[in-house]
């Protein structure tokens, strides 16, 4: 199996560097009929690599499934009592496999972006591939020459260590795919990019064919980033969902590039304009994904979610630095050809309103990524790592997301090129009204003024996203002569991009509520009962009964028996201490109770001999609605990236009227 499994990657790797080859060798002869064969064999070698890669995944699975102790990565990371359900996790559970699936899923978006774009866009897409099959070379090299997923042992354990205790999750079952689907999908946008540049293709053409495969990866890494919120609050008994960790933060430095770009692009293909703003977006964009990607093998920080300090560290520098160089070169030799005649119209237009959404979320990419490296820095500089934490991104981060609400309630209103005065006052009087109204209410309710203030700002957001739905339900249905909820439903239908974004809004400022309120209203209290002894924490009443055992096939430990009473009811929690033998490790599991008004988060830090229970306990309001928009965000953005009904020219004169920030 072993020998397949390398013989499979040293294939690949040939393959990748022939496919490389010729994909770049046959779109400089497109017009020969050598070149013709020679895209052809680029294609069918991409296809080829994908087959291998398969193949050593799915052999690197069976090890896993049959206990095959003899390959060293499976003996780290699994073992006879591994629960069936995480067996798989521990396929991207260590470093060399999680690579492996990393190079797999490239090969696989690579061979899905050849095989739709086929006879399309030659100009774009065969440069493109020979961009992808150059990434897989470097992937293939690691894996065969430092990271061997199928290195064996001279003498192979009856039983393996198993897997790493936090990722007995379900959450680990889609929270590293999702990342990696986001991580690596932005290779394909960065390759059309590239490859527009190489054949001088600055026309949005480019950005149309870029589109899906950004929203793919978007769509992936934004999940990516709730589920893993989810699954860390749920696992690692801290009380929160989102810490600022650095591999948390090379996520979310990507995606919010990401998210520019994509606003950006809508400019490019509307008005040709920001043609270069977006391939240095882009590039940018795929250039964090890979550093992200370096920080979290490479142990350079220190992070709950990193693998172990790793010899792969000075290829991730090397590919990053020419990764970077590289394209910044390309894009400064064609920078004239990308420059646009279109010009500013107006402050009060959709295009002001992208370009200060760019600088915004930039300026939180600039600030999160200054966070995170800070240690590496202030080790260079100063000898000694001093890390920041969470204060200094909520009082950076905070004002940029408050004005980035703020622009999103302005910008689902302003029109192309200008908006009328006159228009834009009716047009914001009603979303105005709703902010004003909230900004009294919540005072009179919260007495706290920054919370107040960037409630009452979601509120005029939102009430933007509610004015711009009853909008085109009420226009189409004085223009066909349907009932409300039919003219809703078939004007959202016909104009996915538009509607869809702005559930995708609407579902980020519902996470804001959820975030706003578990940080500016969470309670947490320690405490050390006996049995029988009691603890009031807000409106419950938490009363200490008993403490059981509680065994797993991969561990075994405590579980102590917690009576609260509130004015909910009574009801049982049951936190956790558990020891894991393998890893001589013992971890807090938290009880949480869940209602859509706050959770009621309980965790059993120790146990003394005498019986005694600490326990650190917190109350976090609204954290359930952090769920709901994630989910909402999924739909919305799925909905959005689906193809439309019907063609952009082919608009009924209504929906063109009130534009969004989500439009075509």
């Amino acid at each position: 199996m072993t020998e397949i499994g390398e013989a499979a990657l040293w294939l690949g790797l040939f393959t990748a560097l022939y496919a490389a080859v010729t994909a770049f060798s046959g779109a400089r002869k497109t017009e020969d009929p050598k070149g013709e064969r020679l895209l052809a064999s680029a294609r069918n070698g991409v296809f080829v690599l994908a087959g291998l890669l398969t193949l050593a995944v799915s052999l690197l699975t069976l090890a896993f499934l049959t206990h095959d102790f003899s390959i060293a990565y499976v003996a780290r990371n699994h073992s006879r009592s591994t629960p069936p359900l995480y067996t798989l996790t521990g396929l991207w559970g260590g470093q060399a496999g999680s690579l492996l699936v990393w190079t797999w899923l490239l090969s696989l978006y690579s061979a899905a972006f050849t095989l739709r774009r086929d006879g399309k866009d030659r100009q774009l897409v065969y440069p493109a591939i020979g961009v992808l099959m150059g990434m897989s070379v470097f992937f293939l090299l690691i894996l065969i020459s430092v990271e061997n997923p199928f290195a064996r042992l001279p003498n192979p354990p009856a039983d393996g260590r198993g897997l790493n205790p936090l990722l007995e999750d379900p959450g680990m079952l889609i929270h590293p795919p999702l990342l990696y689907l986001g991580y690596i999908g932005f290779a394909v946008p960065y390759a059309i990019g590239m490859a527009a540049l190489m054949a001088t293709r600055t026309d949005p053409q480019w950005i149309r064919v870029a589109r899906p495969w950004a929203m793919v990866a978007w769509i992936s890494l934004g999940t990516g980033m709730v589920a893993g919120g989810w699954w860390a609050y749920r696992t690692l008994g801290w009380g929160g969902y989102w810490g600022w960790d650095p591999v948390e933060n090379s996520a979310l430095m990507p995606w919010l590039v990401g998210t520019a770009y994509l606003h950006s692009a809508m400019v490019q293909e509307r008005r040709g304009m920001l043609a270069a703003w977006n391939v240095a977006l882009i590039i940018l964009t795929f250039s964090l994904a890979i550093l992200g990607t370096f920080l979290t093998r490479t142990g350079i920080v220190l992070s709950v979610h990193s693998f172990a300090q790793s010899a792969i560290g000075p290829y991730f520098v090397s590919f990053l630095g020419i990764l970077f160089v590289g394209s910044f070169g390309l894009f400064l030799w064609r920078l004239e050809d990308l420059r646009s005649h279109a010009e500013l119209e107006s402050l009060a237009s959709r295009e002001c309103a992208f370009l200060l959404n760019n600088v915004l979320f930039l300026g939180m990419a600039f600030a999160v990524l200054l966070g995170t490296l800070f240690p590496i820095l202030s080790e260079a500089l100063q000898g000694s790592r001093i890390s920041v934490g969470a204060p200094y991104y909520i009082q950076v981060i905070a004002p940029f997301g408050l004005l980035l609400i703020l622009l999103m309630g302005f910008g689902h209103v302003l029109a192309w090129r200008r908006t009328p005065f006159q228009d834009l006052l009716v047009k914001l009087r009603w979303p105005v009204a709703a902010g004003f109204v909230a900004l009294i209410a919540l005072f009179v309710l919260l007495r706290r003024p920054l919370v107040v203030l960037a409630l009452a700002t979601v509120s005029f957001a939102l009430g933007t996203v509610v004015q711009e739905y009853h909008g085109a339900a009420s226009r189409r249905s004085r223009v066909t002569g349907e009932s409300y909820l039919p003219a809703l439903w078939r004007a959202v239908l016909r104009h996915r991009r538009r509607y869809g974004g702005y559930l995708a809004h609407a579902a980020f400022l519902i996470m804001v509520v959820g975030i706003i309120g578990s940080h500016a209203y969470v309670t947490e209290r320690q405490a050390t009962l006996s049995p029988a002894g009691s603890l009031q924490v807000g409106r419950y009443t938490l009363i200490y009964r008993a403490m059981e055992q509680a065994r797993t096939d991969t561990s075994e430990g405590v579980a102590a028996v917690v009576e609260v009473q509130g004015d909910g009811g009574n009801f049982l929690m049951r936190p956790k201490r558990m020891f894991y033998p393998s890893f001589q490790q013992f971890l807090s599991k938290p009880a949480v109770h869940s209602s859509w008004r706050e959770d009621l988060y309980v965790v059993l830090e120790n146990v003394s001999p005498e019986g005694k229970a600490t326990f650190r306990i917190w109350i976090n309001p609204l954290v359930r609605w952090i769920w709901l928009g994630g989910l909402i965000f999924l739909f919305g953005s799925g909905f959005a990236a689906w193809p439309e009904a019907r063609s952009m020219e082919k608009r009924w004169e209504g929906d063109t009227i009130q534009p969004s920030a989500a439009t075509d």
